[in-house]
């Protein structure tokens, strides 16, 4: 009979992890405040800014991130560095889950609201923790597991549980909500923004990778009428 070892990654200390969690805090903060600094040349009036870009910068966009390769670049979590009411649109696409909720989530629209122009709209992209939920109910056949494991989740997550784990807190644990509908609704309502709908795949601006898996909402700044009634 033949048998197959299992190979056990290795695992840090939980010093090691925290000592590597505080270096890359420092590392962010002094990105931060570069980009800050730097942001001052930036014209937003009248554009369009896209959180988070990573590798997919939209064309006509300020793209931003706290990488290098964006356009500008600061931590979302803090105040940014752009005037109030100077953009006309803000898009997050798979960013907000990567914050801590609710106070660092609402902080971020909070920011979105403050830099949108009266009438400005917000388009927010999660992954759909309700699907995945439904999915797990369904069995292992589902059609989002079989859409995650080929486009998203990696060969050793087979099993629905490990999909479902996977779901909510990715690859290196960096998924700190697992949003549906009402969660997300309701922190754009809690940051000032009305019309709140879902908002419909936009082949321009949004990756056709993740049409399946993203819980898209949008929500409007009230212009300046309806926010003196």
């Amino acid at each position: 009979m033949s048998t197959t070892t299992l190979a056990i990654p290795t695992r840090r200390s939980p010093l090691y992890r925290s000592f590597r969690g505080l270096l890359r805090e420092v590392g962010y903060s002094a990105r931060h405040f570069l980009g800050c600094w730097q942001a001052r040349r930036v014209d937003f009036r009248g554009k369009k800014l896209n959180l988070g870009c990573g590798k997919y910068p939209i064309p006509g966009w300020i793209n931003a991130d706290l990488y290098r390769h964006a356009d500008v670049v600061f931590d979302i979590r803090a105040r940014w560095p752009i005037p109030d009411g100077q953009v006309n649109g803000v898009r997050l696409e798979h960013v907000l889950e990567h914050v801590a909720y609710p106070d660092e989530a609402l902080h971020v629209l909070a920011e979105c609201y403050r830099v949108l122009t009266p009438s400005g709209t917000v388009r927010v992209g999660v992954p759909d923790s309700e699907k995945a939920i439904r999915a797990y109910v369904e069995g292992e056949d589902a059609m989002y597991f079989r859409i995650a494991r080929e486009r998203w989740h990696p060969p050793e997550v087979r099993l629905p549980i490990e999909h479902l784990n996977y779901h909510f807190r990715d690859r290196f644990g960096e998924h700190l909500f697992a949003f549906d509908r009402q969660a997300l609704s309701n922190l754009l309502s809690r940051a000032g923004f009305v019309d709140i709908q879902l908002a419909p795949f936009d082949h321009t601006v949004d990756r056709e990778d993740r049409e399946d898996g993203t819980l898209r909402l949008s929500g409007t700044k009230p212009s300046h009428q309806e926010a003196n009634q």
